[in-house]
C-alpha cells in the first residue's frame, strides 16, 4: 500500500512539473502514456485494465492543438482511485503558480469528505499517550483553512496562491500554513488564529477577492458581450415575438378561441379575394391586423424562414409559460401569507372528463382583503375519498404550496368528501389535524331550502313552474310569450321565463319571481297556444294552463316567492369572497329570526298574502276553494275549518315556513359549534376556558406557549374591545381591523385562522362557469396543459403579465431563435 502511494505522488509530480514547464505536448503526450502503461500493468481488474488502454489509445490521437491540461485531465479520469486528487494542495506549494493554477485552488481545489479518516498523529503528556487529528469542522470555520491528504497537514489556500516571493522564507514567525505544512494539532486554534493576523495572509485575501471579481468578469458570457451584432439579433427578435404572445394572452384573457380550420402554413399580411373566404383562426387574424400597421412584423411574417413562432406547438408552449407565471405568483401569496384554505369541488367538462378545481382561501395581510384564488384544474378518475385527497395534496406539493400551512378544508356535502372516517376531509386531517373542515354554506343553505320544499303544494308548484319554463324553451312558442310582453299594456321588466335550478337559490328566487310578474302574459300564451291544430303541443299547454289556474298554485307561489325574497341577502353574501364564517353564521341567525317573526305573526302576513291570491284569481275568473277532505286522507292535509284562508296558512304556510326553520337550524348547528372557541375573540364577557382550548389547538401557531402570556394578551385584548364604541364584533376582519400584531401577536395570528376558515365553494363555481367556456363543443380536445393556461388567464385576469415574463420564461428552454440577453 506504501509503494501504491509512493508511486502516485511520483506521477503527480510529473504531472506539476509539466504544469510548471514549457515541454511540447509530445513529450508530455509519451511521458503521460508511459505512466499509464506501467499502472495498468500492476492492475488486477479486467474493467480497469480495459478502461487504461481505452485512455492511452485516446491520449495517442490527440492533435497539437489539444491543451496541455486536457491531456492531464484525461489522465487522471483513466483511474481515480489509483491515485490522490490532482487538485491535493500540497502539489501547489513551494511553486511558481500560472494563472489556471491559481483558479483551481481558488474554485477546484480537493476538500476532504465529511466521512473521511484523517491520520491520527500521537503525543505524549505527562506520560500519557495521547491520539489527535484534523477535525473536519475546522474547515467550516475557517473558509481559508484546506487540508493536503499529500502532506498529511493543513495550508492557507489564499496564501499559497498568492503569496509573494521570499514572503516566510526570510521571516523569524514560522512558515507554517505556505511553504510548510502545520500539523500540531494541540495548537490548532492557536496557530490558525496567528495565521490570520498575519499581514500578508490579509494581504492574501485581497489579492484572492481582487482576482475573483475579474474571473467573473472573464467568465461572463463574452458571445453576447463582444458581438454586438449578436446582442442586437437577440433584442429584435424579442421584439419580433412581442406581438405574437401578446396576441395569446389577449386571446386568453377575453376566452377567444385561438385556432382556426386551417391556421398552418404561411401568413400572409395582404390578402386576396380568395385568400378571405379561408378564415385562419381568431390568433393568425389579430396579427394579420396588427401588421398592418407594423411593417417589421409584416416583413418577418411574411419572410421566407421557417422560424415564425406561430404554429400550435409554440401557442402552447407560450400559454403553458404564462400558467407557470401567474401559478408562482399565486403559489409566493400563499404562503407568504402562512395560513390558508384550500377549496374544492368537482365537475365533468364536455369531453366527459372529471375536472377537480382546486382554489386557496387567504388573508392579504398587506390590503387587510381575504382572497379566494383559482390554482388549477387536475383532471381525475378516482372520486373516492381516499383517491381525492391524494390527489389534492399531491397537487399542492407539486405546485410548491406549503401544506403545513393548510388550516381549513372546503368542500360540498357529499360523502366522498366530508365522510368523517373515508372521507377527503378526515383522510387529509390524518396528516394535518389542523386543517379544519367547514361544509360550504352555499350548499348548506340550498339543502335547507330543498328539504323544506317537499312541503306538497310547494313542490307541485315549483314543479309546475318549472314545466312552464320548459314548454316556453322553444322558439315558435318563445315568439308567443314575448309576443305577448310586448303587447301588454303593463310596464314588464321580464322579457323571459328563468330555468328552476335545483342547486342555485338565487336562480330560484330569480325564476318564482318572474313566473310571477309573468303570470298574466303566460296564461293568455298557453290560452293561445292550446287552440293550435297540433294536439300535443296543444293538450300540453291546456293542462299547464289548468294546472296554473287553481286557488292551491298561486297561493304556493306567493308563499314561496315571499320566502325566497327574505333567504335572498343571505344566498348573496355568501357567495362573497371577503366574507367570514363568524358573518356567515350571524346572516343565517339573522335569517332564521326572520322567519320566525313570519311564523309568530303568521295570521297577518298570510292574510296579505291570500288577499293578492284572490286578487289574482279572480283576474282570470278563478275562486280559491277548499280542496274536498274526508275524515280519512293519508295523501293530503285535511284541515277541518270552514274558512278558506285558515285551511291554507295551516295547510302550506305554517308546514312550509316551520320546515324551512328547522332545516337552517339543523343545516347550521355545525358551523356553530365551530365558533364556539373562536368567539372568545371578538365578543365579550366570554370564558376563559374557550380561549385557552382555542390556544391548545393552535399552540404550533402562537408565538409563546406560556399560559400566562397568553391570558395577559387575551386580557389586554378585551380591554381593547371594551374601550371601542362597537363593544362586539361579530366578524374576524372587522376584530382584525383594530387589532395591531405586534401587542397582540397570538390574537392576531388566532383571528387570521378565524377569518381564513372557507365559507363557501362559490370561488370553485365561478371557475366551473370559466371551463364551460374555454373547453366548448368546438374545443373538445384541448390538453390539460392548454386548459389551465387558458383558465388561468382567463379567471385571474387581473393579474397583468408582461410579454418579457414570458420571453423569460420560453428562453430558459433550448430554442432555435436566441433570446437571452
Amino acid at each position: 500500500m506504501a509503494q501504491k502511494k509512493q508511486t502516485s505522488i511520483s506521477y503527480f509530480m510529473k504531472i506539476s512539473n509539466f504544469r510548471s514547464q514549457p515541454d511540447s505536448k509530445q513529450d508530455i503526450s509519451s511521458c503521460i502514456t508511459s505512466e499509464l502503461e506501467d499502472t495498468s500493468r500492476s492492475l488486477s481488474s479486467p474493467s480497469k485494465k480495459r478502461a487504461h488502454s481505452s485512455m492511452i489509445s485516446s491520449i495517442k490521437n490527440t492533435d497539437d492543438s489539444t491543451p496541455i491540461s486536457d491531456l492531464v485531465s484525461k489522465s487522471i479520469v483513466a483511474d481515480s482511485t489509483n491515485f490522490m486528487n490532482v487538485y491535493d494542495i500540497g502539489f501547489y506549494i513551494n511553486r511558481t503558480l500560472s494563472q489556471n493554477e491559481i483558479s483551481d485552488i481558488i474554485n477546484n481545489l480537493w476538500v476532504p469528505d465529511i466521512n473521511y479518516k484523517f491520520p491520527i498523529k500521537m503525543y505524549m503528556k505527562k506520560n500519557k499517550q495521547i491520539n489527535l487529528k484534523f477535525q473536519y469542522s475546522w474547515l467550516l470555520k475557517y473558509p481559508w483553512l484546506c487540508y493536503s491528504e499529500k502532506e498529511c497537514g493543513a495550508f492557507c489556500k489564499f496564501c499559497v496562491a498568492f503569496v509573494k516571493s521570499g514572503v516566510g522564507y526570510n521571516s523569524k514567525k514560522p512558515n507554517s500554513f505556505v511553504v510548510t505544512k502545520f500539523d500540531n494539532w494541540r495548537k490548532a486554534l492557536e496557530g490558525f488564529q496567528n495565521h490570520s493576523e498575519t499581514n500578508y495572509h490579509k494581504t492574501c485575501l485581497s489579492d484572492s477577492e481582487h482576482f475573483l471579481k475579474v474571473q467573473k468578469n472573464i467568465n461572463e458570457d463574452i458571445s453576447v458581450k463582444l458581438d454586438s451584432s449578436r446582442k442586437n439579433q437577440i433584442m429584435k427578435n424579442r421584439e419580433l415575438l412581442t406581438p405574437i404572445i401578446e396576441a395569446i394572452i389577449l386571446c386568453g384573457r377575453q376566452n377567444i378561441a385561438i385556432r382556426g380550420h386551417r391556421d398552418s402554413g404561411k401568413l400572409m399580411i395582404d390578402q386576396t379575394d380568395d385568400e378571405y373566404e379561408n378564415n385562419e383562426g381568431n390568433f393568425r387574424e389579430i396579427l394579420r391586423y396588427r401588421a398592418r400597421g407594423d411593417e417589421q412584423l409584416k416583413l418577418f411574417l411574411e419572410s421566407n424562414g421557417h422560424l415564425k413562432y406561430t404554429s400550435a406547438t409554440i401557442q402552447n408552449e407560450i400559454i403553458e409559460s404564462c400558467n407557470q407565471i401567474l401559478l408562482k405568483r399565486i403559489v409566493s401569496r400563499v404562503n407568504s401569507a402562512q395560513c390558508f384554505s384550500i377549496l374544492a369541488d368537482e365537475t365533468a367538462d364536455i369531453a366527459n372528463i372529471e375536472q377537480v378545481a382546486l382554489c386557496a382561501r387567504y388573508l392579504d395581510k398587506k390590503n387587510m382583503i381575504l382572497k379566494e384564488e383559482f390554482i388549477q384544474f387536475i383532471p381525475t378518475f378516482d372520486t373516492t375519498g381516499k383517491g381525492l385527497a391524494s390527489l389534492i395534496l399531491e397537487s399542492l406539493h407539486n405546485f410548491g404550496i406549503e401544506t403545513k400551512y393548510m388550516r381549513g378544508q372546503g368542500y360540498d356535502g357529499a360523502a366522498a368528501m366530508s365522510g368523517e372516517f373515508n372521507g377527503v376531509q378526515a383522510i387529509i386531517r390524518k396528516t394535518h389535524p389542523l386543517a379544519l373542515y367547514v361544509h360550504c354554506s352555499a350548499h348548506v343553505l340550498n339543502l335547507a331550502v330543498s328539504n323544506s320544499c317537499k312541503v306538497q303544494e310547494i313542490r307541485n308548484c315549483l314543479g309546475t313552474i318549472s314545466k312552464a319554463r320548459d314548454f316556453f324553451n322553444f322558439p315558435k312558442r318563445k315568439d308567443v310569450l314575448k309576443t305577448q310582453i310586448e303587447n301588454s299594456d303593463e310596464k314588464i321588466s321580464k322579457k323571459s321565463l328563468k330555468r328552476l335550478c335545483a342547486t342555485r337559490w338565487i336562480e330560484r328566487y330569480h325564476a318564482v319571481n318572474d313566473f310571477e310578474e309573468l303570470f298574466e302574459q303566460v296564461i293568455k300564451s298557453l290560452n293561445f297556444i292550446s287552440e293550435w291544430k297540433d294536439v300535443e303541443t296543444s293538450s300540453h299547454a291546456s293542462n299547464l294552463c289548468s294546472a296554473i289556474l287553481e286557488g292551491g298554485f298561486i297561493i304556493s307561489m306567493l308563499i314561496v316567492a315571499k320566502c325566497f325574497s327574505v333567504g335572498l341577502p343571505l344566498s348573496k353574501h355568501l357567495q362573497r369572497v371577503n366574507i367570514d364564517l363568524g358573518e356567515a353564521i350571524q346572516l343565517a341567525e339573522d335569517t332564521i329570526k326572520e322567519l320566525e317573526d313570519f311564523r309568530k305573526n303568521a295570521d297577518s302576513i298570510f292574510q296579505d298574502i291570500f288577499e293578492n291570491a284572490v286578487s289574482l284569481g279572480n283576474k282570470f275568473g278563478i275562486t280559491i276553494s277548499i280542496p274536498r277532505t274526508t275524515k280519512r286522507q293519508a295523501n293530503r292535509v285535511n284541515v277541518e275549518t270552514d274558512s278558506i284562508e285558515v285551511y291554507y296558512r295551516i295547510a302550506i304556510f305554517i308546514p312550509y315556513i316551520e320546515t324551512f326553520i328547522e332545516q337552517l337550524k339543523v343545516r347550521f348547528t355545525s358551523h356553530k359549534a365551530i365558533l364556539v372557541n373562536f368567539n372568545s375573540l371578538i365578543s365579550l364577557n366570554t370564558d376563559e376556558n374557550n380561549f385557552l382550548s382555542l390556544t391548545e389547538t393552535y399552540m404550533e401557531d402562537l408565538s409563546s406557549s406560556s399560559k400566562t402570556v397568553l391570558l395577559s394578551e387575551y386580557n389586554l385584548w378585551q380591554r381593547r374591545l371594551r374601550n371601542l364604541e362597537t363593544s362586539n364584533y361579530r366578524n374576524a376582519m372587522e376584530a382584525l381591523s383594530v387589532c395591531n400584531p405586534e401587542i397582540y401577536p397570538n390574537i392576531f395570528k388566532l383571528l387570521t385562522i378565524f377569518a381564513t376558515l372557507p365559507v363557501s365553494t362559490a370561488q370553485n363555481e365561478r371557475s366551473f362557469s370559466s371551463l364551460k367556456k374555454i373547453k366548448t363543443y368546438l374545443r373538445n380536445t384541448m390538453g390539460q396543459k392548454r386548459l389551465n393556461g387558458l383558465a388561468m388567464l382567463s379567471i385571474n385576469r387581473k393579474d397583468r403579465i408582461e410579454s418579457k415574463q414570458v420571453l423569460d420564461e420560453l428562453a430558459v428552454k433550448k430554442r432555435r431563435l436566441p433570446l437571452i440577453l
